[in-house]
């Protein structure tokens, strides 16, 4: 009877340990590392996106770099609608404003329009960030000097917005829409106010909510003239040669 053929020997991997070399522990410190650092890099870019952005009346929109004043802003004028938001019934004013005024001078323009007396600090939000006084700084925002941006750089073209807002406790917000930018008519003094309705808050009164309830027993009137009168003040006109 011939012999039974011998059983075949399985294959082993030679030197292979008898325990791995990484333990359960271990995994899990290697996977918590591995989180942290994609959280680290997704929070860097995060945060890269958020520094290429800022805010323009609660929407955020992409920022962009400041562009050249335009020749043109010598001889033009932006007729610009500002509306305090969220009053009811609306308070609003159309100015003309010299397209080359500085964001320090629109900022008085404002004031005068609205009868504000400058008690409190202020703002404006742009497509090229957020602008404000020197001195009004504080540790946790990047505003940029208002007096080196002019609205003709800020607000490029018809329908362009601009947010003002004043007294950040109160919470003033001014929605300037630019409706044209039109040729300076020869000899005739720029800002000015060519039309608006309802007064407008007075100081520290509490806020938009606190105001729609005081309008109730307010009179409706407003004068243009009285405020180009008030503009006329102011440190630079605008007088285009005829």
């Amino acid at each position: 009877m011939p012999a039974r053929a011998a059983a075949p020997e399985f294959a082993t991997i030679v030197g292979m340990p008898k325990k791995p070399v990484t333990s359960t522990d271990e995994l899990i410190r290697m996977l918590i590392q591995v989180e942290a650092a994609a959280a680290g890099i997704l929070e860097q870019q995060m945060l890269h996106r958020l520094r290429q952005q800022t805010y323009v009346g609660g929407k955020r929109v992409d920022i962009q770099q400041l562009p050249r004043l335009p020749k043109s802003a010598a001889t033009t004028v932006h007729r610009v609608k500002a509306s305090l938001h969220g009053a009811k019934p609306p308070v609003w004013r159309r100015l003309e404003i010299p397209s080359a005024m500085t964001l320090d001078l629109v900022h008085v323009v404002l004031q005068a329009a609205f009868r504000w007396d400058g008690y409190h600090l202020h703002a404006f939000e742009t497509v090229c960030g957020e602008f404000g006084a020197p001195d009004d700084g504080d540790d946790w925002s990047e505003r940029k000097n208002e007096a080196t941006a002019a609205l003709a750089q800020v607000a490029v073209a018809e329908g362009a917005k601009v947010v003002y807002t004043y007294d950040f406790g109160d919470d003033w917000r001014h929605d300037i829409v630019v409706e044209k930018i039109v040729p300076a008519e020869p000899g005739t003094a720029y800002p000015r106010c060519i039309g608006g309705r309802r007064e407008g808050p007075p100081e520290d009164c509490g806020g938009i909510w606190a105001f729609n309830e005081l309008q109730a027993g307010r009179a409706g009137t407003f004068d243009a003239d009285e405020v180009t009168e008030n503009l006329a003040g102011l440190p630079k006109v605008l007088t285009p040669a005829s």
